[in-house]
């Protein structure tokens, strides 16, 4: 997984330092402020989005993961039972070569 980035946090606690002004008196919003505002957090909401995917992949991998340890677990277990019809498969020897045209 990449390094995470402070990126969209920063950004958000700046966003909510430069809106404080607006906590203590009524102020009116410029157009152009309007429209950086709703830029940035279009950006942020893509970063964001961005985040909860490589989460989701992760959580969804490792999942997966310890599903396939478990179900190894419980294949092992079986075979190991006496009177088992769970075998190996018997190691067959395969004719090996060297990729130029001779047999080892």
């Amino acid at each position: 997984m990449a390094k995470m980035s402070l990126h969209l946090s920063d950004t958000l606690n700046q966003l909510g330092q430069m809106l404080t002004p607006f906590e203590h008196e009524e102020r009116v919003l410029r157009p152009h402020d309007a429209r950086t505002l709703r830029r940035i957090l279009k950006e942020l909401g893509q970063e964001a989005r961005h985040i909860e995917n490589q989460l989701s992949a992760k959580l969804w991998n490792d999942q997966a993961r310890l599903e396939r340890f478990v179900d190894a677990e419980a294949i092992a277990s079986a075979a190991s039972q006496p009177g088992s019809n769970v075998r190996l498969f018997p190691v067959i020897p395969r004719p090996f070569t060297d990729g130029f045209g001779s047999q080892a």
